[in-house]
């Protein structure tokens, strides 16, 4: 397929404004930053083979790619688990390593760890990036009214957490 210079256009802005927000989507999750690269590219490529690719000015654009990375992560993480099971490797995963901001209230830091993969995502999605619930939904492949019930599990569980280390806002 050969693309037009418009098309071009389209994607390169696309691009500029979804990167940034993506690389750090992917890095929060992975840890370590040449992971991250791979999963990041792996992400556009993804992107790019799609029928979205075609029309990244679409308002669903963003979700999608955000959908694509979601599940990148996700099968980066599956194959890290199958690597650590053939190897037996006792150590910790290296997508829980870094979920947590940086900066920060430490205590925040532990009990955001503690949470499921998946449900670091969607609090992250929601809170982070001002996904919508319909947004999320679209990314995570999963029911309006699951996010909403995902959501309010993620936010209960993250409570009781910090409640019970002693955190205090």
């Amino acid at each position: 397929m050969r693309e037009s210079g418009a098309d071009q256009a389209a994607f390169e802005r696309f691009y500029a404004q979804t990167a940034p927000s993506i690389r750090a989507f992917i890095l929060r999750h992975c840890g370590d930053h040449g992971s991250a690269d791979d999963l990041f590219q792996i992400t556009f490529i993804k992107f790019l083979g799609s029928r979205m690719a075609s029309t990244p000015e679409a308002p669903q654009a963003r979700a999608y790619l955000y959908r694509i990375a979601s599940n990148v992560i996700a099968d980066h993480g599956r194959a890290l688990k199958r690597r650590d099971r053939l190897h037996g490797s006792l150590r910790a995963h290296p997508l829980r390593a870094s979920h947590a901001p940086e900066s920060g209230n430490p205590q925040l830091r532990e009990a955001l760890r503690s949470l499921s993969d998946r449900e670091q995502r969607l609090l992250w999605l929601i809170y982070a990036e001002g996904f919508s619930h319909k947004e999320v939904a679209s990314i995570m492949n999963v029911s309006q009214a699951s996010v909403k019930v995902l959501a309010f599990r993620a936010r209960r569980k993250l409570a009781k957490l910090l409640s019970e280390g002693g955190f205090r806002a």
